[in-house]
């Protein structure tokens, strides 16, 4: 069983576009009265992400650490997404604990990975209000990480996206802001073999709302 880091980013194709929408309640549902909505953003950049996209591809193909089996790479076809969305790459409110909870999020491999709590992170998807838990990892990998790792499950899982989930990094903008783009939602590794050890999304991490911003599933060329 692979001890790759299967939930990394892939950070030489991570290019910040600043998007922003107002955000609502502390919890996922309906707004009611003044419902939170996306605001023109002229920082809105789909070339980039486009082209963040291309080099994925070429990386899946060709690269020595690519997550893909060698005998996939020949039939390799790219990765599939939603297009660019303005609206689905927000500025959320985010709120630290005082002090991160030590957690163990349970993997694909029915392990165990320490993790650190950090707090919770607020924002609108159209007229619905959500919230997600942001993490930190523990040892060498914490003292690497700028941002949070916020593994997320929305209702396009099972069907235009991979069942048990996605991912996507938090960029912190200031003391309580943080940008979350779902332009680069991306999947876990284990999406693309199954020899990889991922993080399973937690409970309070799913959100009832789609969210059609980001990588889709990926189906195996062999089966």
């Amino acid at each position: 069983m692979s001890r790759v880091p299967a939930f990394r980013s892939f950070p030489s194709f991570v290019v910040i576009a600043w998007c922003i929408v107002l955000f609502g309640s502390s919890a996922c549902k309906k707004n009611e009265g003044n419902a939170s909505q996306s605001i023109h953003n002229q920082y809105f950049q789909p070339d980039s992400i486009l082209a963040e996209r291309v080099a994925k591809d070429t990386f899946w193909r060709e690269g020595e650490t690519s997550p893909l089996p060698a005998k996939d790479k020949e039939l390799f076809q790219g990765l599939q997404y939603f297009p660019p969305s303005a609206e689905l790459c927000v500025l959320a409110r985010l709120e630290l604990s005082p002090k991160p909870d030590t957690v163990q999020m349970q993997t694909s491999d029915n392990e165990l990975r320490t993790m650190l709590r950090s707090g919770r992170v607020f924002f609108a998807i159209g007229k619905d209000s959500c919230a997600l838990a942001v993490y930190r990892y523990t040892g060498i990998e914490g003292k690497m990480q700028q941002g949070y790792f916020i593994p997320f499950k929305d209702a396009t899982n099972g069907t235009d996206t991979y069942r048990p989930g996605r991912y996507v990094e938090g960029v912190p903008l200031g003391a309580a802001s943080i940008l979350l783009d779902f332009n680069r939602a991306y999947n876990p590794y284990c999406n693309y073999n199954e020899e990889y050890s991922c993080p399973l999304v937690p409970r309070e991490n799913i959100v009832p709302v789609k969210i059609e911003a980001g990588e889709k599933i990926y189906f195996h060329p062999r089966q």
